[in-house]
C-alpha cells in the first residue's frame, strides 16, 4: 500500500464524524500493522475491489461504540446490540464511500462491499501475509479508535 493511499481514509473519517457524530476526531499516529489481533471489542470491515483491491477496517472499544451510537442515533444504549453494530457498519460504509469518491477523482475506481461487524475482545481478522496495511489512530471523547486500510492498485 502506498503511503498516500491512507489520506482519503483520513479525510473521509474526519468528515463522516463531523457530519454524523457531531465531533471531530483528532489524528494521533499513522503506523504499519503487522499483528492480526485487535485489542478492541468491535470492528467493522469492508472489502474494496476494482482498479485497486483491499479493505478498510474501523476498530474501537465498546464504550466508544456506545457513545458514537448515541450521537449518531440520538438514543442511549448500555450494551452493544444489533442497532449499535448497524450504526458502526454504516459509519464505516460512509467512510469507505467518502474515500471512494476521493480515489475516483484521482482515477482509481473500486466498489465497496457490504460492511461486516465483528464483536469480541481481542478478536482476529485474518489477512494475507503479504498484505501491508496502514493504521491511523484517532482520539475522540477521551477514547481512541483505529482506521486500518490496505489498498493495492492493479498493475495495468
Amino acid at each position: 500500500m502506498k503511503a498516500e493511499h491512507i489520506n482519503p481514509f483520513i479525510i473521509s473519517t474526519s468528515e463522516v464524524f463531523k457530519t454524523m457524530v457531531g465531533a471531530e476526531p483528532r489524528k494521533e499516529e499513522v503506523y504499519i500493522r503487522d499483528e492480526k489481533e485487535f485489542v478492541n471489542e468491535i470492528s467493522g470491515v469492508i472489502g474494496l475491489a476494482g482498479d485497486a483491491n483491499g479493505f478498510v477496517i474501523i476498530s474501537m472499544p465498546e464504550s466508544l461504540a456506545l457513545k458514537i451510537y448515541k450521537s449518531f442515533a440520538g438514543e442511549e444504549k448500555t450494551s452493544i446490540d444489533a442497532d449499535v453494530t448497524d450504526a458502526i457498519g454504516e459509519i464505516l460504509n460512509m467512510i469507505a464511500g467518502g474515500a471512494k469518491q476521493i480515489f475516483s477523482r484521482l482515477g482509481v475506481r473500486f466498489k465497496i462491499s457490504i460492511p461486516n461487524v465483528i464483536l469480541g475482545k481481542d478478536h482476529k481478522i485474518a489477512k494475507q501475509r503479504t498484505t501491508k496495511s496502514l493504521c491511523v489512530k484517532f482520539s475522540l471523547d477521551g477514547s481512541s479508535f483505529v482506521i486500518e486500510a490496505a489498498l493495492q492498485e492493479k498493475k495495468g
